[in-house]
Parts: C-alpha cells; sequence; structure tokens
C-alpha cells in the first residue's frame, strides 16, 4: 500500500508535458529512455547538451509547416551536422520543436490581436521551463532558429524567465521585408525589436545576411548593441568564396555555403557557453 502511494505521489509530481505541435522529434539521434510521455526523460542526462531548434514561419494566417522526416526541409543541415558532436565532455543532442501555433491573431479579421511569433514565443518558454523542471540543467540547453524561430528565442532571452545557455539564430525576423511592410506590421516589428533591444544583456549569436529582404545587417545596429550578442554578417551570395547558388538569401543556413564554412564558429560558440571545468 505504502509503495503505491509513492508511485502515486511521484506522478503527481512529475512536471506536466506542454504542447507539443505535430512532427516534434529528436532529429538524427533520439536518447535511450525518452518516450511520448516523458519526451526529456534521458537515461544518462549527464552525457548531453541539448538544443532546442524552433524552425521559421510562412505570413500569419498561413500555417507554418514543421517537415521533420529528414533534415534540410525545415530543419537545417547546419543544425542536423551538430548531432552526436562533442562539445566541452557532452554530446549534442537536437530537439526540432514544432510549436503548436501555426497561424497568428495579429491583424486579421476577427483576429485577436496576438501576433504568431509571440505565441511561438510564449510555447518556447513553456518548453524550455518543462526541461528545467524535468531535471535537465539550463545551462546545457540551448535555443536555435532561423527567421520567427530566432526572433521567438530573441524575445524568450529578453524576458529572462527561463534560462538557458544560449541562442543561436539565423535571419531573426518576422514582421514580412524591410521597407515594403503596411504601417501596422512596421510598428509592431519596431515594438518587439525596441523591447528586445532593452535587454541588459543576451548570450547570443546571431547572423545576419547581407541581401536578406526581411531583417539585412543595415537594419540590425540595435541588436548588434545588446550586450553578449555576437553579430555576424555574411553575403547570402557567397561564402569564403564558395557560390550559394542562392534564390533567398534569407534562408542562407540551409544551403551548403554557409553549412560548411560556419560550422566550426557555432561549434564555437556552444562549447565556450558552457559551465567552465566540464572538459
Amino acid at each position: 500500500m505504502l509503495i503505491a502511494l509513492i508511485l502515486v505521489f511521484a506522478l503527481l509530481l512529475r512536471p506536466t508535458v506542454p504542447p507539443l505541435g505535430p512532427g516534434s522529434r529528436f532529429m538524427v539521434h533520439q536518447p535511450e529512455g525518452v518516450t511520448p510521455g516523458h519526451p526529456f526523460a534521458f537515461r544518462m542526462p549527464e552525457r548531453y547538451a541539448l538544443i532546442v531548434y524552433v524552425n521559421g514561419s510562412t505570413s500569419e494566417s498561413k500555417p507554418d509547416l514543421c517537415n521533420t522526416s529528414r533534415p534540410g526541409i525545415n530543419i537545417p543541415k547546419t543544425a542536423t551536422d551538430l548531432v552526436g558532436r562533442r562539445i566541452g565532455g557532452y554530446e549534442i543532442l537536437l530537439y526540432a520543436f514544432c510549436t503548436p501555433t501555426k497561424v497568428g491573431g495579429f491583424n486579421q479579421p476577427d483576429g485577436d490581436g496576438v501576433p504568431k511569433v509571440i505565441r511561438r514565443a510564449d510555447e518556447l518558454q513553456a518548453l524550455l521551463a518543462y526541461i528545467a523542471e524535468t531535471g535537465f540543467p539550463p545551462e546545457r540547453t540551448f535555443v536555435m532558429g532561423q527567421s520567427a524561430g530566432g526572433w521567438a528565442g530573441l524575445l524568450v532571452a529578453r524576458r529572462g524567465k527561463t534560462p538557458f545557455a544560449g541562442l543561436v539564430a539565423f535571419a531573426p525576423a518576422f514582421a514580412g521585408y524591410t521597407g515594403y511592410r503596411k504601417d501596422v506590421w512596421q510598428v509592431e516589428r519596431d515594438r518587439q525589436a525596441a523591447f528586445i533591444a532593452q535587454a541588459p544583456r543576451i548570450n547570443a549569436l546571431v547572423f545576419g545576411f547581407e541581401q536578406d529582404r526581411y531583417e539585412p545587417p543595415r537594419v540590425m545596429q540595435w541588436l548588434r548593441n545588446i550586450p553578449g550578442v555576437t553579430y555576424v554578417a555574411l553575403s547570402g551570395r557567397s561564402v569564403f568564396g564558395m557560390d550559394c547558388d542562392n534564390k533567398v538569401p534569407h534562408a542562407t543556413v540551409f544551403k551548403d555555403c554557409f553549412r560548411y564554412f560556419q560550422h566550426r564558429r557555432i561549434l564555437d560558440y556552444l562549447e565556450a557557453q558552457l559551465p567552465a571545468g566540464t572538459s
């Protein structure tokens, strides 16, 4: 009877898994011990450093896709290449988080006024809090994302309510093309940018691309000025002389020119954020 009561209390005390959108899963390698009901119950948590990857978004009213059937669709090989690599004595895992929010309510007929990227940031924050509640240390949990996924990571970092080790953001953006936004979207973009810019510190490695029509480096000085942010501006046409074969510079992270030449920089950044004395 006592054992049964202990088991009941143990179950009641377990943190509740937040909603995980369809397609959310570990990519390349799933660690032992995880189940659908306990997606972060690693058998040997002391072995790992964890990256939570958040994919980009499409327009506010159009449902986002999150195809994780293989690398290179919505999750770039730049990210999945990191799986299994060792940093500071830890093996890297990558969890693709397909946020449950697929459409937004900002500037939409009958919408609730809440931008999609805000909803996605809320869901990312809830997931990070859950991971910490399971006992996996925030100092070994990273966020990575492209476009709106990277912007959501910036919002969560700015809020400061759920600590994590660091953020790697590729072309963070959410409000459409610079210079072509409707006024309502420009005001919202500037409001969120001002909020992020007020951060006393954000630990992040951010990549921007010169030909990006969304948030090119020339309009991101406010982000570069935040203490802790390392902003790397690159061409979306070629990297170290390698042609990117790229019609959409905003998505340069998906191209081999970026994947091959920025791999070491990303690994070095991740390793540098880990607690001292882990290697």
